[in-house]
């Protein structure tokens, strides 16, 4: 059987203190490492959390004025079609109002000039109407 005596004692009380000694001067200093270490691990996972959200919603700002922009440039455009119709339309009837005016004015110039051709076709005739009882009579 194993016997207690002072030296049994002695160890007991040597591997107390070196697990004391060991604690103090090694595990605590690990411990506070591995603590610091998974603080810094869980404050960096955070901040990488916050880091992805504001990307998101930068991501999500950019597309939702992208999409604004799109609207508002198609609306534009729109716009400047509508406006080109409409100036073209003008333009046309503008042009086609000037085209009518034009047919007039020529109309009433030939009007004008049939007129005086039968003005001067009936004197003439009358004159060689005269010029040939002339020569009849003659």
């Amino acid at each position: 059987m194993i016997s207690v005596d002072i030296s049994l004692v002695v160890v007991f009380i040597l591997i107390w203190v070196l697990l004391a000694v060991l604690t103090k001067i090694y595990f605590n200093p690990v411990r506070n490492v591995m603590k610091k270490r998974h603080s810094k691990i869980s404050d960096d996972a955070k901040a990488g959390k916050k880091a992805d959200e504001k990307y998101e919603k930068i991501i999500k700002k950019i597309e939702e004025d992208l999409k604004a922009a799109k609207n508002s440039s198609v609306k534009i455009k729109d716009k400047f079609e509508k406006e080109a119709l409409e100036e073209k339309e003008k333009m046309l009837s503008d042009i086609s109002s000037e085209c009518r005016d034009q047919v007039k004015e020529a109309q009433r110039v030939l009007d004008k000039q049939i007129n005086e051709l039968k003005k001067k076709i009936h004197k003439e005739s009358g004159d060689l109407a005269k010029k040939i009882e002339d020569k009849i009579l003659e």
